[in-house]
């Protein structure tokens, strides 16, 4: 249920706004497990509260739930239309601009409400929103997934930090109002396939029916299969695959993100990416 949810937000749109507060140095915000699944959350503090938010950078966006718009003290307006990956329609009201402290970087901006804890489940723990990527627009950030940390960059550490990088090559996608999904391109046997970096992709990598055939993969409905992605710009790194009928090619996982070092650009699109400590150099 819970990657289902996720899946939600990755096409809606929502108003930019300007980038967060810039810092001396760079920032480091830490990421904590969400209820014993590849998930991770996020401290944010929206008006007098700070309560645990879901990162993923699938999203594209910020979600409040009800609850947090009430402390927020903003009224929804509007309806934003929408579609899952899958290719079913959404719609969700709009609210804001919102002030947002997500792990102490400071940011202004138009959030979507949505009642998320309602369709987590019963007993899952309950969260005050989803944190998507469009949060920190205009800024570089690194994630780091085996250690649980996001770091906002300034220009010198951006610099100094994919100085030991591989550049890779990246798409974002942008709606019309300034959701920010990110897709990494990866070799095939025919052409090239551009895969969502979802982090909130509780699940394998999902691929396409035709990402699978341009990979040469036979993979029955409800399997699995290993296979090693080629990430061009940064070499083969090894994942878990299943199909899925999606309107793009295909889906990474938090545990391909766990194996490398991901820094994004959202102010040029520029992206590198790097093995993460412990993990054998691509090949």
């Amino acid at each position: 249920m819970t990657r289902e949810v996720l899946l939600l937000f990755a096409a809606l749109s929502f108003a930019p706004r300007p980038g967060g507060a810039q810092t001396n140095g760079p920032l480091t915000v830490a990421l904590r497990p969400y209820a014993g699944t590849a998930l991770r959350t996020v401290d944010v503090a929206v008006g007098p509260h700070t309560r645990p938010f879901i990162f993923d950078t699938g999203a594209g966006f910020t979600v409040l739930t009800p609850d947090e718009v009430a402390d927020a003290g903003c009224t929804p307006f509007g309806d934003v239309v929408g579609f899952r990956a899958d290719g079913q329609r959404l719609s969700m009201q709009r609210c804001g601009p919102v002030d947002l402290e997500i792990g102490g970087y400071t940011v202004r901006r138009e959030v979507g409400v949505f009642d998320l804890n309602a369709l987590l489940g019963k007993g899952a723990p309950p969260v005050g929103g989803l944190v998507g990527l469009s949060s920190f627009d205009g800024r570089a950030i690194t994630l780091d997934l085996a250690h649980d940390r996001l770091t906002v960059e300034t220009p010198r550490s951006l610099a100094a930090r994919v100085a030991g990088m591989y550049r890779i090559h990246l798409r974002l996608a942008r709606g019309a109002g300034g959701d920010v999904v990110p897709f990494i391109e990866v070799r095939a046997h025919t052409g090239t396939l551009w895969l969502e970096v979802d982090s909130g992709n509780d699940g394998p990598v999902f691929l396409a029916p035709h990402a699978m055939e341009q990979l040469a993969l036979h993979i029955s409905r409800g399997g699995r299969t290993t296979l090693a992605l080629d990430v061009i710009g940064l070499g083969t790194i090894p994942v878990r695959a299943a199909p899925r009928d999606l309107v793009f090619d295909g889906q990474l996982d938090p545990a391909f993100l766990r194996q490398i070092v991901l820094t994004i650009d959202l102010a040029t699109g520029h992206a590198s990416a790097a093995p993460a400590a412990g993990q054998q150099s691509p090949t």
